[in-house]
């Protein structure tokens, strides 16, 4: 498959049917710096995976992320870290997202057709979808994937036009919201996050930008597959630039028109999340006419159809591959190919949904799932850095971050199941009580300082670990050495393979330091772009311009050192 494909196919896996109702929900209570909330999630993440790691997942010839344990660890217990792995990337990353995604649903087709029984909804959506991953494999994942991303874009532009003809174009959406809200407009139509917000000030917009950050690119779930399916390794690095461009795209069209909400209903500003979160389908009731109204729940629709099928479709394959087969290692009806293991992969995409299903009926706030899911995520994400540039990272260091970093992220914040609540490390404390103490709102960044503390600890847990601890078997290491051609620091299993191989071409150095620079420069270019087709849907058309320009400069610049990188990589070979 082309990288632009599979890139456009991963963007819009990525905007989930949870998108609308969490970003416009966040846009009615941020306003215009709405863009720092998903810029830092993204931008820099997606550039890092593709520039440092993408290419060498190629080279690696590995068909799931959690094959790679088979080769950077020794002995038996590679197995369990297979098994571990593929259970978590389910449980923790892929169900979640179902769940959140069929809630999404709900929140939109609810209000708009008066259903309040979730029941309801997914009796309508889960037979379709059903319907269509049992009979589509994954490239025509890919290939309904951009076609639905075509009509979630023409929907999206169709809600901006509105609302821009509603107000009277870009300036009088900024006149009108500066008359409805005289006190607050001058946050609302800030280009950049405002000390002491209650929702997104500065110190949550760098918890956003860490802890999704941290580790991306180290381990491939979903992404892996289309990085595997690309063309050539060039391809599966520009596969994440054009998910990057396609998902901003996207989030642009989705946000921006919801500041048209804030004309009717200034008291959005100070909604909080599960009032909020009704916002998209406001919007979509007030704004487009019937007609147009159908092409936005069908935009919808695609959405879910997108992140669902991909889900489902990759957390099979990983569940057949590095699960069943590792746990039942002679059943010849698990062989690849075979009947036997195709089927067993439908079953299991219906327990995947069933564990998304309740997850829906087990959570209330979308931007809730997302923030727990971040912090479990990222309290283990360390080492998936670490694993890739530092030879001496082991079994047991992936085993402290992998089983001790959610322990971690529940000890620090505490956990609620059902009647039993236990109070966390930090829920202890006063100070920290009292800031969760103020608002839902401010519980959720407080929850995602707290992800960021747990990553902290964790990754002082784990190169503790490491250097107490033996590393992994010299021959294990310079096997996976000469295959993966990893970065960093690697210098004593170098010096191994070259003692071996005088004549041995080992990897070149000052890849790493290079990577970072050609990531930072395209995430700067991205970035800009969105800030200037920010600022022009209110009318600065000349602050528009600066940023618009530094997103070409830069962009320049990015192109250059990419290919200069791509070169270095061998991913033309």
């Amino acid at each position: 498959m082309p990288g632009w494909a599979n890139g456009i196919s991963y963007a819009a896996t990525a905007l989930n049917a949870d998108v609308g109702p969490t970003y416009c929900g966040f846009a009615v209570v941020v306003g215009l710096p709405i863009a720092f909330f998903y810029l830092p999630r993204f931008a820099l993440a997606w550039m890092i995976a593709a520039m440092l790691f993408a290419a060498r997942w190629r080279q690696l010839g590995v068909r799931t992320g959690p094959e790679f344990y088979a080769l950077r660890f020794g002995g038996a217990r590679t197995r369990f870290v297979r098994v571990y792995s593929s259970l978590f990337a389910v449980l923790v990353n892929m169900a979640p997202w179902i769940g959140a995604g069929l809630l999404g649903v709900h929140k939109i087709f609810g209000p708009a057709f008066g259903v309040e029984d979730k029941a309801v909804t997914l009796s309508i959506v889960l037979p379709v979808l059903l319907v269509y991953v049992w009979i589509g494999g994954f490239a025509g994942v890919v290939v309904t994937d951009v076609m639905q991303t075509l009509v979630i874009i023409g929907s999206s532009l169709m809600l901006a036009a509105a609302v821009l003809w509603e107000h009277g174009g870009p300036g009088g959406l900024a006149e009108a919201i500066t008359t409805s809200m005289p006190e607050q407009s001058a946050e609302v139509l800030s280009t950049w996050p405002v000390w002491g917000h209650r929702v997104l000030g500065p110190l949550v917009v760098m918890a956003w930008l860490v802890v999704p950050t941290v580790g991306r690119g180290g381990s491939v779930d979903l992404e892996g597959q289309r990085l595997f399916s690309c063309r050539s390794d060039r391809d599966a690095a520009l596969m994440n630039v054009w998910a990057m461009i396609g998902l901003f795209v996207m989030l642009l069209l989705l946000t921006l028109p919801a500041l048209g909400l804030l004309v009717n209903h200034p008291e959005l500003y100070q909604a909080e999340p599960s009032e909020r979160e009704k916002a998209y389908a406001m919007l979509l009731d007030e704004y487009l006419p019937a007609g147009l109204f159908g092409v936005a729940l069908a935009a919808l629709l695609a959405s879910v159809m997108s992140t669902i099928s991909s889900h489902l479709s990759y957390g099979s394959q990983t569940l057949v591959n590095d699960v069943a087969r590792q746990v039942i290692p002679t059943a010849s009806w698990l062989a690849p190919g075979s009947a036997g293991a195709v089927w067993t992969g439908r079953l299991l995409m219906l327990v995947i949904l069933g564990v998304g299903v309740a997850v829906t009926y087990n959570a209330e706030s979308l931007i809730g799932i997302a923030i727990v899911l971040a912090g479990m995520y990222g309290a283990t994400a360390t080492v998936y850095w670490g694993q890739w540039w530092w030879w001496r990272v082991n079994f047991w260091s992936w085993l402290t971050a992998m089983v001790g970093g959610p322990l971690v992220y529940v000890a620090l914040g505490g956990l609620t199941i059902g009647p039993i609540e236990f109070i966390g490390i930090l829920g202890a404390l006063p100070a920290w009580a009292a800031a969760r103490g103020g608002s839902e709102s401010a519980a959720q960044g407080m929850d995602m300082l707290q992800a960021a503390l747990g990553m902290a600890v964790t990754l002082v847990a784990w190169v503790v670990v490491t250097l107490v601890t033996r590393p992994e078997p010299i021959e294990v290491l310079k096997a996976f050495y000469r295959r993966a051609q990893p970065m960093g620091a690697w210098g004593p299993v170098r010096q191994a393979c070259l003692n071996d191989d005088p004549a041995w071409q080992a990897p070149r150095g000052g890849l790493l330091v290079q990577g970072f620079a050609t990531a930072a420069f395209g995430a700067i270019s991205a970035s800009s772009g969105v800030l200037a087709a920010s600022v022009a849907f209110v009318g600065r058309w000349s602050e528009a311009a600066i940023y618009a320009a530094i997103s070409v400069a830069f962009g320049v610049i990015f192109t250059r050192l990419f290919n200069r990188m791509m070169n270095r990589l061998d991913a033309d070979a």
